[in-house]
Parts: C-alpha cells; sequence; structure tokens
C-alpha cells in the first residue's frame, strides 16, 4: 500500500546577492585560497608529499562543500579552497625534492 503524497513546502525563492555579499564573499576566498597556498608551502617542511595531501584535500573538501552548502559565505570558502588548491598546484615544480 502507497503512501499518499504528503504536503511538500514550496522552496524559498533565491535572494539576490548584493554587491556587499559579492565583496565579502570575494574576501573570503582569497582568504581561503592563501590559507591553502601558505599550508601547501609549510606543509613540505614535514614531508615532501605533503603539499600533494593538502592539495588533493583542498580540491577536494572545496568541491564536496560547494555542491551542498547553501550559505554564501560558506560556499565562497568552499570556492577559495578550491582556487587554493589549484594555485599550491601550480606552486609543486618549484619544490626542490631532491
Amino acid at each position: 500500500m502507497e503512501k499518499p503524497i504528503e504536503h511538500q513546502e514550496a522552496p524559498e525563492p533565491e535572494r539576490r546577492r548584493s554587491f556587499i555579499d559579492l565583496v565579502l564573499g570575494a574576501v573570503v576566498a582569497l582568504l581561503f585560497a592563501g590559507a591553502v597556498t601558505v599550508a601547501a608551502v609549510l606543509a613540505f617542511d614535514v614531508n615532501p608529499a605533503a603539499p600533494v595531501v593538502v592539495v588533493v584535500a583542498a580540491i577536494a573538501g572545496g568541491s564536496y562543500a560547494a555542491r551542498r552548502v547553501e550559505e554564501p559565505a560558506l560556499e565562497a570558502a568552499a570556492i577559495g579552497l578550491i582556487v587554493g588548491g589549484l594555485v599550491a598546484l601550480l606552486f609543486l615544480p618549484l619544490f626542490d625534492v631532491a
């Protein structure tokens, strides 16, 4: 016996983001991108493979979070993780592993 479909609430209309929201989101994204890049550079002192772990974790975590969160600040942080991982990835050839 099938259950009757209960009343489903309509999704809330998406709020348009103001200019201030965009600026603050960009600042949050830049902070997270910088933090990931610095973490990858500092992790090299621990182990030569550590920057790769930091980059993969940042890109994977940011990608997962960007799909799951609804809050603009958290979405900006997730985008910052992805961008920071990609920037740190560009620095990997500069590390001397010899």
